[in-house]
C-alpha cells in the first residue's frame, strides 16, 4: 500500500501484517476489512480517514491484497476456527487477537484511547473490541453476520433469527458494563434498504445497549445505488459509486457523522 508501513502482529498463537499510516500526533483507528477483504474501497476510506486527521491501522486478515475477493472470502471464512465459523452467539478468536492489537497500537502511540471500525462481516467485532480498557469509541458499520440468504435476496423470513449477532453473551455483557459506564462509545450505522444488515440486527443492538449506543441510519427503504442494487457498504463499495455526490448523498452524511463521532470521543486524548 503507497504510502503505508507495516508491521507484524503475533498474539495467542495468531500473526497478521498490520498496514499503517498517519501523524502520530493524531487519534488512531483500527479498521477492520469487510467481507470484499483489502479491496480499494478499503484503500480509499483509509485514505479519506488519513485526511480527515486520524493514524489508520488495517490489519490484512483474508483475502488477497489489493483486489475483491467477496465469495472467495466468504467460503474460507465460513470453515475458518479464527472467525468461528460465523456462527451466531460465539465471538471469533480473532477477535481476542484484535483487543491485543488495541493495547499495542495504544501503547507505541502513546495515545491513551483508540477508535475502532467494524464493517459487513466484521461489524459485530465492535462490540468484543470495546471490552479493551483502550478502546472507547468503536463503530459497527452495517453487522451482517450471520447472514440469511433467504432474506437476503427474497425478503422471506422475517423472524428473531434476523437478529442473532456473531458474539457471544458474555462479551455482550461486558461491552455493555463499558458502555453504562461511559468508559466507551458505540456507533451503530446501516442503509434502511439494506437486507444484508436487517433492520432486526439494530434493533438488537439497541436491546442489549440501551446507554452509549448511537444509531444512524441512512436513505429510505426503496433506495437503490448507481448499479440499482441495495446499498449496503455504506463507507466503501457506495462512496466510491457515487462519484462526485453532493454533500447530502448518504455515503458523504454516513462519513461526516463518523468522522464527528470519533472527534468527540478521541481528540482530547491526543497528546501535544
Amino acid at each position: 500500500m503507497d504510502g503505508f508501513e507495516q508491521f507484524s502482529f503475533a498474539s495467542d498463537r495468531l500473526a497478521y501484517p498490520v498496514y499503517y499510516a498517519g501523524d502520530h500526533r493524531n487519534p488512531p483507528l483500527l479498521l477492520l476489512p469487510e467481507i470484499a477483504g483489502f479491496s480499494p474501497g478499503l484503500r480509499l476510506f483509509a485514505g479519506r480517514l488519513l485526511d480527515a486527521r486520524f493514524q489508520v491501522f488495517v490489519p490484512w486478515l483474508f483475502g488477497p491484497l489489493g483486489r475483491r475477493a467477496p465469495l472467495r472470502n466468504a467460503i474460507r471464512l465460513c470453515i475458518s476456527r479464527e472467525f468461528a465459523n460465523l456462527r451466531a452467539g460465539v465471538s471469533s478468536p480473532i477477535t481476542t487477537w484484535l483487543r491485543a492489537l488495541s493495547g499495542h497500537i495504544s501503547k507505541h502511540t502513546g495515545c491513551i484511547r483508540i477508535g475502532a471500525i467494524g464493517m459487513c462481516l466484521t461489524g459485530a467485532f465492535a462490540i468484543p473490541l470495546v471490552i479493551d480498557p483502550h478502546l472507547v469509541a468503536a463503530v459497527a458499520a452495517q453487522p451482517s453476520v450471520p447472514l440469511s440468504p433467504l432474506f437476503t435476496l427474497f425478503g422471506i423470513g422475517r423472524g428473531k433469527s434476523l437478529g442473532r449477532l456473531n458474539v457471544g453473551e458474555g462479551d455482550i455483557v461486558q461491552a455493555r458494563a463499558r458502555l453504562n459506564a461511559g468508559e466507551a462509545h458505540l456507533l451503530a450505522v446501516r442503509c434502511r434498504s439494506d437486507r444484508i444488515c436487517p433492520p432486526a440486527k439494530i434493533d438488537r443492538l439497541r436491546r442489549e445497549f440501551p446507554v452509549g449506543l448511537e444509531i444512524r441510519e441512512y436513505t429510505d427503504a426503496a433506495e437503490r445505488n448507481g448499479r440499482g442494487e441495495r446499498p449496503h457498504a455504506t463507507f466503501t463499495r457506495e462512496y466510491r459509486l457515487a462519484r462526485n455526490a453532493p454533500a447530502d448523498h448518504y455515503s458523504r452524511r454516513a462519513f461526516a457523522d463518523l468522522v464527528s463521532f470519533f472527534d468527540r470521543h478521541l481528540r482530547a486524548s491526543v497528546p501535544a
